[in-house]
């Protein structure tokens, strides 16, 4: 069943502030509609009629003088000579060339004899004994002597390339070169003409137009004002998330001026509530006709727990240990942290003698090649950055921050976490 509860407020004070506003009471429902209309004096401007001079341009002809460029050809007989210039032969010969033919000889097999020997070994002397039905045991002696077999002979064989036989073969080729031979034609005799320029004066009749006065209307604006319905209707949906608390939001709708052409769309909590309320979307549109202004809008808001945010930080970090060899420093915390983050980190180190001294300052994303987490521990990879050596005692100045995932406007005054510092120390 959809809940249809809001409440209707006549804070219409249009003339100085110009906007409509009300309020809605979140009860969990999944939707509501605002609904206002007010009666308000809009101004606009109205086109009248008021007497003024008009022109038309009457032609009539003129008689008048006036420089003209003129063309007037000139020619020139040049006379036949002859035009001579280089150009390139190209000549060929043949000329016979030596080359070294090479080609493998055919492959023959060799083989070498295997030696023949003889192999023996010697048998072991062993008792063996055997118990009768009486008792007695009766021992004999078995075993001794040698084994001996013949291993090897026969031939092992292996092929070997044939050799490479080369001779040397003429052939023909071809070499060119570029001579140099020179050209020449003959050009005949011709009339070479170009234009000159020159002015003259040339008279004669020409149109030309005067403006000559009447009588007309001309089309001129002033602001008028007259009353004119507002209307306002605005659906609001809800996303609750299985969320329900009772908070008051005060939605407004504004007028740029008292012109009212162009709105605003704004909301405000009248009371801070427990749950977060976060504006996703929101839409005004306006229309005008002759009496009315219509003006439909649209509002989406998700209802949040602080839990969803998924801001997770360690209650506090229980000291560190240093690794020399790998420059591996881990910081065991107590808590929970959020698996995705990122760290600012400062470590200076408090020498026994000596003045304090920054070891590293660290900015990095994790989990990363650069800071990782480990069980209830966040590792620092501190591999190129130490400006010095790690000491006995060390300071830490730590900054976690979490994924802000909010998309939207928040309207709580009070804001999620989305960082914390710490400050806590080591020994070596």
């Amino acid at each position: 069943m959809r809940f249809i509860c809001f409440l209707f407020l006549s804070v219409l004070s249009l003339s100085s502030s110009a906007q409509i506003e009300s309020v809605l009471t979140f009860r969990g429902q999944n939707g509501d509609e605002v609904n206002l209309s007010k009666l308000v004096d809009v101004t606009r401007p109205v086109p009248f009629q008021v007497p003024a001079t008009c022109y038309n341009q009457v032609p009539y002809q003129s008689y008048e003088c006036r420089n003209v460029t003129r063309h007037r050809q000139e020619c020139q007989w040049i006379p036949a000579s002859q035009r001579c210039w280089s150009e390139n032969e190209r000549i060929c010969r043949n000329v016979t060339r030596t080359r070294e033919e090479c080609h493998q000889g055919p492959s023959r097999q060799v083989c070498t004899q295997i030696p023949v020997r003889r192999v023996c070994t010697q048998i072991p002397v062993r008792q063996v004994c055997r118990t009768d039905n009486n008792g007695r045991q009766h021992c004999q002696t078995v075993g001794g002597g040698q084994n001996c077999q013949t291993v090897g002979g026969g031939q092992t064989c292996s092929t070997v390339p044939g050799e490479r036989m080369c001779r040397l073969v003429s052939y023909v080729d071809q070499e060119c070169q570029n001579i140099p031979r020179q050209r020449c034609e003959n050009v005949p005799g011709r009339n070479a003409c170009r234009d000159i320029p020159y002015s003259e004066n040339v008279c004669g009749y020409e149109t030309r137009y005067r403006a000559e006065p009447y009588a007309c209307q001309r089309t001129e604006y002033r602001d008028e004002t007259k009353a004119k319905q507002l209307n306002v209707a605005i659906q609001v949906q809800f996303i609750t998330n299985g969320l329900v608390e009772e908070f008051p939001l005060e939605i407004k709708v504004l007028a740029s001026n008292n012109r009212f052409e162009d709105f605003n769309l704004s909301m405000n909590l009248l009371k801070e509530p427990e749950v977060l309320v976060l504006i996703k979307k929101k839409s005004l549109n306006a229309t005008e006709s002759m009496g009315v202004i219509n003006i439909e809008g649209e509002v989406i808001i998700e209802i949040l727990d602080n839990k969803m945010v998924g801001s997770i930080f360690p209650t506090k970090f229980t000291g560190g240990k240093f690794n020399k060899e790998t420059n591996l420093l881990k910081l065991p915390f107590e808590g929970s942290i959020s698996g995705i983050g990122s760290v600012e980190a400062q470590i200076v180190a408090d020498p026994l003698m000596g003045p304090m001294h920054t070891v590293v300052n660290l900015k990095a994303e994790y989990p990363s090649s650069r800071v990782n987490l480990e069980k209830n521990s966040l590792i620092l990879n501190l591999s190129g950055l130490l400006k010095g050596k790690v000491s006995k005692n060390n300071e830490v100045s730590l900054k976690i921050m979490s994924l802000n995932n909010l998309q939207g406007d928040l309207l709580n005054i009070k804001k999620p976490v989305f960082e914390r510092n710490y400050q806590f120390s080591f020994r070596k």
